[in-house]
C-alpha cells in the first residue's frame, strides 16, 4: 500500500513538473543574444563620437527594443531596431563595433524567427 502511494505521488509530481512552462531553446538564445547586444552597445558607445544626447537616445532605443521583445510588441521592436540601425550607419561608430552590433541584431532576429515570430 505504501509503495502504491509513493508511486502515485511520484507520477503526480512528474505530471505536474511536465506541465510547468519552460523557456524554449530559442527564448534562451534570444536572451543571450540581447545580453550580448547590451555589452556590445556599451563598448561601442564608449568608443563612438556620438554626443551625450545621442548616446542617451541610443540607450533608450535599446531599452525599447528589449522591452518590446519581452512584451511581444513586434512594431515597437521594429521601430527601435530601425532607429538603432540608423544611428549605427551615421558614421559615429568604429567599423568593428558597428559590425558587431549589427551581427547581434541579426542574431536576435533569427532567434525571434526560430521562436515562431514575436
Amino acid at each position: 500500500m505504501k509503495f502504491r502511494l509513493a508511486l502515485l505521488a511520484l507520477v503526480i509530481g512528474l505530471c505536474a513538473s511536465a506541465a510547468l512552462p519552460r523557456p524554449s531553446l530559442a527564448q534562451s538564445r534570444m536572451k543571450d543574444d540581447i545580453e550580448q547586444l547590451a555589452m556590445d552597445i556599451h563598448v561601442g558607445l564608449d568608443r563612438s563620437t556620438l554626443t551625450p544626447q545621442q548616446k542617451a537616445q541610443f540607450r533608450d532605443d535599446f531599452r525599447e527594443l528589449k522591452q518590446a521583445h519581452q512584451n511581444h510588441q513586434m512594431f515597437a521592436a521594429l521601430r527601435a531596431a530601425r532607429s538603432i540601425r540608423t544611428t549605427l550607419d551615421s558614421g559615429a561608430f568604429q567599423p568593428q563595433d558597428q559590425q558587431r552590433i549589427k551581427q547581434d541584431l541579426q542574431a536576435i532576429k533569427e532567434a525571434r524567427e526560430d521562436r515562431g515570430g514575436m
